[in-house]
């Protein structure tokens, strides 16, 4: 099933899933909704409002959820960069703020909990991804390496 929201374009039902994509600077980014009862008109409009909510402050939130991931994550992304070089490769050690930057942002999850974040890693962690999670209300509560 398919519905139309102003703000998020078209969406697909499926199950208790809304999933979509929205443009976050210039690039589409795809976001799934978990809701527990998608015929729960009520609670879906809430947690679609909660979500819209949440894009459209979208620009502060990744700058934190940037800053957090650095703060927490540089040096262990140190370590798997320098145990992947070859034998004479120089080890370049990269900043907070470098790999802040080196972060792709892949898909956001979202529910009634709180939402899930992921970012490629740009092969910091050979290829797993940065799955960062929290509240609206109480923030980002971590961030680690999935995948």
């Amino acid at each position: 099933m398919k519905i139309t929201d102003e703000f998020l374009g078209e969406l697909t039902v499926d199950g208790d899933d809304i999933e979509g994509e929205v443009e976050i600077n210039g690039e589409k980014i795809y976001f799934g909704i978990s809701v527990d009862d998608i015929n729960d008109k009520e609670t879906v409009e809430k947690l679609i409002s909660k979500f819209k909510k949440f894009i459209s402050e979208f620009d502060k939130w990744d700058k934190d959820i940037r800053e957090f991931s650095a703060e927490k994550l540089t040096d262990n992304a140190n370590d798997w960069l320098r145990d992947g070089l070859e034998d004479g490769e120089e080890f370049v050690e990269i900043t907070k703020e470098k790999f802040a930057e080196r972060m792709i942002l892949n898909s956001i999850g979202f529910d009634e909990n709180g939402f899930d974040v992921y970012y490629d890693d740009d092969d910091m962690f050979w290829g797993h991804c940065i799955w960062v999670y929290g509240t609206l209300e109480k923030g980002i509560k971590d961030a680690n390496i999935a995948g």
